[in-house]
Formats: structure tokens, sequence, C-alpha cells
């Protein structure tokens, strides 16, 4: 199983108490809503590369996430990596052309971020 870019974000609930949610709550006939916290990416552009190299590619027409993270870390899964470390967090911030970084490797980039217990790299290293 591999790690989830949910693990360490808290999970916050909104209920229809909450006038500016109210009618988005009700409308899906709820009594509340959850949802994971937007995490905080907060790095200083010097600290990306101590523990891991970087794989240098340009977004192409066709690229995607999900596509990369299968070529390098031969998962789709790990596409949230990806974005995390370019600071752009979906497809649709690439425009062709864009440098993107792929950080090698795998289980080094997530013990960066902060976000990885023991048995998670311990996974990652069998795949």
């Amino acid at each position: 199983m591999p790690y989830s870019r949910y693990s360490n974000r808290d999970l916050l609930t909104l209920t229809s108490d909450n006038e500016a949610y109210r009618k988005k709550i009700l409308e899906r006939n709820a009594k509340r809503i959850a949802f994971h916290a937007t995490p905080v990416y907060n790095f200083d552009d010097t600290e990306k590369d101590i523990d891991f190299t970087f794989t240098e590619v340009y977004w192409a027409d066709g690229d995607r996430l999900y596509k990369l993270s299968n070529k390098y870390y031969n998962s789709i899964e790990y596409w949230w990596v990806i974005g995390f470390f370019n600071q752009k967090p979906t497809d649709s911030h690439y425009e062709i052309g864009d440098l993107v970084l792929i950080p090698t490797p795998l289980e080094k980039a997530i013990e960066f971020m902060g976000a990885i217990e023991e048995e998670w790299v311990d996974q990652i290293k069998t795949k």
C-alpha cells in the first residue's frame, strides 16, 4: 500500500451551523461535510536538493503528473510528490515547455517532506 498524501492532514468538518456553507450543506441534504485540510507547502528553493537529485523534464503536450510518476517511480500513485516539489499541485498548473523537476530517489523525497514513517520507506524500496 503506497503512502497517502492525506496521512498527516487534519480532517475538518463543516456543519449547517456555519452560515457561509449552510446553503451548500443543505443542497446536499447533509448534516455536515468532512474534508481534508489543504497542506501548506513552505520550503526554500535552496533546500530542495539536500538529500536527493532531480531529473529535469519539460512539460509536453499530453503530459500528466500520473504519467511522469509512472515513468520515474513505476507507480501512478506518487504524482503528488512531483506536484509538491514543483509547487504546482495539478496538471492544470503546467504549460507546455515548463521545467518539471522529478525528485529521486522517491523515499528520500518523501522523507524530506516530513510525512513518512519507516515502514512506508521499506514498502517503497521493495516495489
